[in-house]
């Protein structure tokens, strides 16, 4: 479509209450090389919006305009500006509408998120400083807040759009590192006026969309997962893993590299199918490190992809799992002589001696007491005698019980 075709759109869209026109209207399209040139032209578009569409509607799409030009133009920082303003006169008239519009919210929300990347990127490159980013976040807050405090019956409540915008600024809070952040929209969603929807049901006769769902939860899972809340973080992970679309590979990936480490935390194993199917293969070595017990396997893989998991996020959560490879090492050494209760502190170092681990008697003793202050093992150390002694029932608990009880 033209200018002209456009804007008779919108007034169409804005007048019959069409949400999914207006957001049609208002997509971006890089490739109408027809619209460009007559953009870069002038074409008369301020007197078209003026005459076809009242306020602000007239200035909102007379910025989508100009934000096109500046885009086809190469020139992000400037389409920024316009697509900033964009936003800004939609939620003018937004705040005080009801829910019709909540489509093209969206639309131009998520144009707002990526300007903000395109122009931040551009300005760096140029030798400044990034801060559209930062900028989208406090517009964003804007349709936050339209939406959550919204009042109308939750049939017709704008709250069902509140989804979209807390996961676009929980991308931006996670790209600028301002994880705190994300709490307030946390709360929110939990909060008593929200839809109780979280779970993919239906309330109302409505339903949030399951993109939504799953990018919320993943969100949710990994803030969980930073926050050392392993059981969350594998309930919210896991939601995302099983209702993102089987054709969405690269998604259930970026969901794995998170969920592989929390659940290998809780003593579950991915499977090395599933690792190889998702292209995670640097995890196959490391969760039959720590399922076996192989301290010396787990420390080569740790160091050997320090770097990764670094650049992921995770690597703190996976040096956790050390502690469940002890686990599993001085089970299986018990399992030699399952009926003994009473083990030598210094057989213990002999076997790790073997295995090309080197600890003295009080690191060893340091580790079974922190499998025993943390609930892998039944027992005490006898210093004195140098001996461990354990329970005569289960002294190696499942892990599934641990993980329960934490």
């Amino acid at each position: 479509m033209d200018a002209q075709q456009i804007t008779h759109a919108a007034a169409q869209s804005i007048a019959g209450r069409s949400g999914d026109g207006l957001a049609a209207v208002l997509r971006l399209d890089l490739g109408n090389a027809v619209l460009a040139q007559q953009l870069s032209s002038g074409g008369g578009i301020e007197a078209m919006c003026a005459q076809a569409l009242e306020e602000p509607y007239d200035e909102m799409l007379l910025e989508h305009f100009y934000f096109v030009r500046a885009m086809h133009a190469g020139d992000c920082v400037t389409a920024y500006g316009h697509q900033e303003r964009v936003v800004s006169c939609f939620q003018a008239r937004f705040a005080r509408d009801d829910a019709w519009a909540l489509p093209a919210m969206h639309v131009i929300n998520l144009d707002l998120r990526l300007a903000a990347l395109q122009a931040d990127r551009q300005l760096v490159a140029k030798g400044s400083k990034g801060e559209k980013l930062e900028a989208a976040a406090r517009v964003l807050n804007k349709s936050f807040q339209i939406t959550v405090t919204d009042r109308a019956e939750l049939s017709v409540s704008k709250k069902w759009g509140a989804l979209h915008v807390i996961n676009n600024l929980f991308k931006i809070y996670f790209e600028l590192n301002n994880l705190r952040l994300c709490q307030n929209l946390i709360r929110a969603v939990e909060g008593p006026g929200f839809p109780r929807a979280i779970d993919g049901e239906t309330v109302a006769g409505r339903r949030f969309p399951v993109a939504q769902l799953v990018t919320y939860k993943y969100f949710v899972g990994r803030l969980s997962m930073l926050n050392s809340q392993v059981v969350k973080a594998a309930a919210e992970l896991q939601f995302a893993f099983d209702r993102c679309p089987r054709g969405a590979a690269k998604n259930k990936r970026l969901i794995l590299r998170y969920l592989v480490p929390v659940r290998m935390v809780l003593g579950s194993f991915a499977s090395e199918a599933l690792l190889q199917k998702y292209r995670l293969p640097f995890f196959v070595a490391l969760c039959r490190a720590v399922h076996r017990g192989d301290l010396a396997a787990f420390e080569r893989e740790l160091t050997a992809h320090q770097q990764l998991f670094i650049r992921h996020g995770s690597y703190l959560l996976v040096e956790r799992a050390k502690i469940i490879t002890y686990r599993n090492f001085f089970r299986r050494i018990h399992e030699l002589d399952p009926q003994a209760n009473k083990m030598d502190i210094g057989k213990f170092r002999r076997c790790l001696q073997a295995t090309g681990t080197e600890m003295d008697a009080d690191e060893i003793e340091c580790v079974l007491a922190n499998l025993i202050y943390s609930g892998y093992l039944k027992g005490y150390i006898s210093h004195q005698h140098g001996k461990l002694v354990v329970s005569k029932g289960v002294a190696f608990p499942p892990l599934s019980e641990v993980s329960a009880g934490s």
